[in-house]
């Protein structure tokens, strides 16, 4: 759903584009909140297409190979907006793996525990330092009128992800 969320929404922010152009956006625009990998976006947009939210249709371009163009449909749009709601009104589940071996650390050698504990949390360090880096990036590609709600969404992953470095801190002085 997420997935078929955002290629709609890159589409109807930027028109039509080819699966690689879409990829280039994800990876410059989403990728910090979005994984999506090439096979991934491929099969959802033949999905869309089956469905028709999404039209496809070839391009030759001189001498270059042909490329499949991809286009929101007015169902597809439609289909966004229902999308858009149900996303709006889906209760947030944490699910953190650390969390289970927390749990039965009394199970584990300490010395090893402790150092996954470190190994997470210098991990973890790298991923805030990524995304903040990636954040001003990120933005300067995107349309003012969309600038609003990706700094938004920046900010709560950076909000999140130091929430958690902080948590790892406190984990690594003693459980």
């Amino acid at each position: 759903m997420k997935i078929q969320f955002y290629i709609l929404g890159l589409l109807l922010r930027y028109g039509s584009q080819h699966g690689y152009m879409l990829m280039q956006r994800i990876e410059e625009q989403i990728a910090d909140f979005a994984q999506i990998k090439l096979p991934t976006l491929y099969y959802h947009l033949e999905k869309l297409n089956k469905k028709e939210f999404v039209a496809a249709a070839s391009q030759k371009d001189g001498n270059r190979p042909e490329k499949t163009v991809y286009s929101i449909t007015g169902a597809g749009e439609k289909y966004f907006y229902i999308l858009l709601k149900k996303l709006q009104e889906e209760e947030l589940k944490l699910d953190l793996p650390l969390d289970g071996v927390i749990f039965f650390q009394e199970k584990t050698n300490k010395d090893e525990f402790y150092a996954s504990i470190k190994a997470a949390r210098l991990k973890l360090e790298g991923r805030l330092n990524q995304v903040m880096s990636h954040r001003e990036e990120a933005l300067r590609l995107i349309p003012p009128k969309g600038q609003a709600g990706a700094k938004a969404i920046f900010d709560h992953h950076i909000y999140h992800l130091q929430a958690e470095l902080n948590w790892l801190k406190e984990l690594e002085k003693g459980v």
